[in-house]
Order: C-alpha cells, then sequence, then structure tokens
C-alpha cells in the first residue's frame, strides 16, 4: 500500500505540485516552480524529485493517499465507539468539505487520475476487497452497520448488495459534492449545502438501516433493463452540432454571428467554467472583441442566459421525446427512472454539453407554491425533474410540501449526477459502455430508493 508521512517534504512538495497543476495545467509544473511555490532552494525539491516527471509520476497515488489521509482524519475526530451509522455521516461529510475546501482544484482532483481500476470497481460492487483502502473502508463500514442491525452478511444480506449500497452512496454524495461545488448548489450560502448534506445523508441512512433490519432489499424496476435501448433510441437522432468558425465573425450576418457566439460559449463553459473573464474568454477564442460581442449579445449576462437556455432546454426535450416514447399507462416511479437515463446519457454522449448545463447553471431550484408556478425561474430541465418529483410524492401519498418537493429532487438528482459524472469525467471513465450502464443501475435504484423510503419517514414526523 502506498503510504506517505503527512508531516514529510515529500508531501509539501507534491501539495505544491498538486496547486500548480491544478489550476495552471501539468506543464507548469517545474521543479523550479515548486521551489518558488514553497519560497525554499531548489537544492530542496532535488532531494526528493529528480525531475518535475518524478513529481507527476508520484501523483495518481498521491492523490489517492490525500483523499484517504482526509477521510481518516474524519472518522478519527469521532468519539470512541462510535456506530457505524456515526462513521458513514462523517465520511460523507469528509468527503463533501474535501472538494468544497478547494473548489479551484475539483477537477484536477477527480478528473485528471481514475482511483479504481474497472477490476476494483467490479470487486467493490460485489461487496468484496478491492485494494482500495477507501473503498474498502466504506464496504467494511456498511457490513458492520448490518451486523448492527442484526443481519448475517453473506447470508441475511448478500455481499452483493452492500456492494450496490456502497456505489450509491458513493454516487448521491459524490453527486452532491459536484453541484455544490462545480453546478447550481453552489449559489447557495454554505451553511444552506451542508444542511441539504446532512438531510440527504440521514434520509439515505434511516433506508439503509430499515434494509438491513428487515433482510429486505429493493430489487432493480423491469424498466431498468430496456432503460437503455429506450434512452439511445429516443436520443439518437440528435447530434452535437460540429462547431466550424468561419475566420472572422465579424463576417458573419447577426442571427448566425449570434449562433456562433452562443456555441463558443458553450464550449468554453464546458472547459473553463464560468467567471468573471466569461466574456473576454469566449471574445478571444473567436479572435475577436468584447465591443463586437457586446453588439451582438448586449452583455456577458444576456450570454450567458442564451447559452445556459439552450443546453438546458436541450436536455429538457430529450427528457420529454424519451418519456413520450413510453406507454400511457407507465408508473411515475418508471418515468422518473428514465429520466435519470437520459441525464446519464447525455453525460456519456454530450459530454462537453453535459459540463456546459454544470457550469451555466443558475436558475433556482427552490420550489414556491405559493407565488403561482411552484416552479418560477427554474431551467426547462430542473422544472421537468421537479414537476416528476412532486407527481411521486403524491402519488405515494405524501403532502408535497415544497421542502419535501426540494429535498427529494435534490438527493435523487444528487444520486443520478454522481454516477454521471463518475462515468463520464471520473473515476469511471475509462470504462466499457457496458459496465457504465451497468454501475448506473446499480446505483440508481438504491439511491432512489432510499430517498423515496426516508421521504415517507420524514412524512411521518411533520407536525
Amino acid at each position: 500500500m502506498y503510504e506517505l508521512d503527512g508531516a514529510s517534504v515529500r508531501v509539501g512538495i507534491l501539495e505544491a505540485a498538486l496547486d500548480i497543476a491544478g489550476t495552471r495545467g501539468e506543464p507548469a509544473v517545474t521543479l523550479g516552480e515548486v521551489a518558488n511555490s514553497l519560497q525554499c532552494p531548489l537544492s530542496d525539491i532535488e532531494a526528493e524529485f529528480s525531475s518535475s516527471s518524478e513529481i507527476l509520476e508520484a501523483m495518481p497515488n498521491f492523490l489517492d493517499w490525500r483523499l484517504t489521509n482526509y477521510m481518516e482524519k474524519v472518522v478519527d475526530r469521532l468519539p470512541e465507539g462510535a456506530g457505524a451509522a456515526e462513521i458513514l455521516k462523517a465520511l460523507g461529510e469528509g468527503y463533501f468539505f474535501y472538494c468544497q475546501e478547494q473548489p479551484e482544484l475539483y477537477g484536477y482532483l477527480f478528473e485528471r487520475y481514475p482511483a479504481l481500476d474497472d477490476v476494483q470497481v467490479c470487486n467493490m460492487a460485489k461487496g468484496t476487497h478491492t485494494g482500495n483502502s477507501g473503498a474498502d473502508f466504506v464496504v467494511n463500514v456498511l457490513k458492520q452497520l448490518a451486523q448492527e442491525q442484526g443481519a448475517v452478511v453473506g447470508e441475511d444480506i448478500a455481499l452483493g448488495d452492500i456492494g450496490r449500497i456502497a456505489l450509491a452512496i458513493w454516487s448521491i454524495i459524490h453527486g452532491l459534492s459536484h453541484l455544490s461545488t462545480k453546478g447550481v448548489v453552489r449559489f447557495q450560502h454554505s451553511v444552506i449545502r451542508i444542511a441539504n448534506l446532512r438531510q440527504t445523508v440521514q434520509l439515505v441512512l434511516e433506508a439503509i438501516i430499515d434494509w438491513f433490519a428487515t433482510k429486505d432489499i429493493p430489487e432493480r424496476r423491469p424498466i431498468m433493463y430496456s432503460a437503455r435501448e429506450v434512452v439511445e433510441r429516443a436520443m439518437g437522432q440528435w447530434e452535437d452540432r460540429p462547431l466550424v468558425a468561419p475566420q472572422s465573425v465579424e463576417s458573419l450576418e447577426f442571427e448566425k454571428a449570434k449562433d456562433l457566439i452562443i456555441e463558443t460559449a458553450l464550449q468554453v463553459a464546458a472547459r473553463e467554467g464560468v467567471g468573471r473573464s466569461f466574456f473576454k474568454q469566449v471574445a478571444q477564442e473567436l479572435n475577436t472583441t468584447t465591443d463586437f460581442l457586446n453588439s451582438v449579445i448586449d452583455n456577458d449576462f444576456a450570454l450567458r442566459e442564451y447559452a445556459e437556455e439552450r443546453v438546458t432546454l436541450e436536455m429538457a426535450e430529450m427528457f420529454e421525446k424519451a418519456i413520450g416514447s413510453l406507454s400511457a399507462d407507465t408508473a411515475i416511479v418508471d418515468r422518473l427512472h428514465i429520466v435519470a437515463s437520459v441525464y446519464f446519457n447525455f453525460s456519456l454522449r454530450h459530454t462537453e454539453r453535459f459540463c456546459a448545463v454544470i457550469g451555466l447553471a443558475n436558475g433556482s431550484i427552490v420550489p414556491h407554491s405559493g407565488d403561482g408556478s411552484p416552479h418560477e425561474g427554474m431551467t426547462e430541465n430542473f422544472a421537468f425533474m421537479m414537476k416528476l418529483l412532486r407527481e411521486f410524492v403524491m402519488e405515494a401519498g405524501i403532502q408535497p410540501t415544497d421542502q419535501l418537493v426540494y429535498l427529494s429532487a435534490l438527493a435523487m438528482w444528487a444520486g443520478a449526477d454522481g454516477v454521471s459524472h463518475l462515468c463520464a469525467l471520473g473515476d469511471f471513465r475509462e470504462y466499457e459502455d457496458d459496465l457504465k450502464w451497468g454501475l448506473f443501475s446499480k446505483a440508481l435504484t438504491l439511491s432512489f430508493f432510499a430517498v423515496a423510503y426516508g421521504l415517507q419517514l420524514v412524512d411521518k414526523n411533520l407536525p
């Protein structure tokens, strides 16, 4: 196992290199730059690493160790004798805070190097040893939680069910972290983001504890056996439009220039995110000036709105097309599974567009039933998901208060987003599509039913 002393000179060097690589790119990592960052003699760096390539070669193992070490410290702060549920809560918060502490490094931390190869993730899904300390720790804590509920792992609870639950938990926490760091949830106050996390984790844990106590783990919905075929057929005719820039955008007719500017904005948002220099970046990408952009699209804010509207409408249209291909009597729960499957397939097939959806998202995600439409101010794709969730909550016999609908939508969205990001850009991105769909189906089933079960408990406790 890869080990480091957290206080060693080597860790300090790798931390400095991580900051450089994560903000300026790996080519910027040189021994001299690392020495400058640490304000130390070059000889101190050379004593540990002979070249920048040696530093970068050490980075994958370092990143794995760094996250695991962070999580271990979080767990170590728990009181002695803490139960498995408290450990899982601490792990969820630790993972979340790890993402939130350095958002500028998120892409490098979670999209540069995979933590698990395909054999390891399959072993995790089976509930068996992976050789990855973080994954094995979560699986073992879940086994402990099952035992605390009186279940015998391997008899009452299959190892594969432990693995499925581990994937679902990872997906939900990763999705919440992704949406809170790169997506629309980042605009909420940090206190609200943490409350979102804690409420969601509590919902999921209540369900898992009940599953272990009753020895009854939800099975995959039959529709998930054909979900891939349904969404690929519905989305098959929609293709990304290749961006062919002319020698000068300024030579185009007004509408064509506007279209090209919006498409370029989507590419910039997907690649760089949306920061203060977004307008300027789009102009530079088109080899023109911000004055010209202003003559076509009023300002930076308007450009963001145009780009967000285009890409979220595209996703909403795919939702509608896939749902429209189902029989009229298809249950709402199955419609929700298909919407999540479209979201997942969109992330795989149109990854740049998916990144743009995340980066540009700026609409409301909180329903307000007292103000006319409960989905006022929401983007079309999120409003579509929330409308179905509201129907699902009502069908379950639960009063669809704004808070319950918001929490259920966010939690289920997080479950779909987490595995989508992992498969499109993160740890699972290099796997074969068949494996990705298998992981998605496992994670979605249990994350969905965990939240659905938790909502019923919340409803019972409402005043």
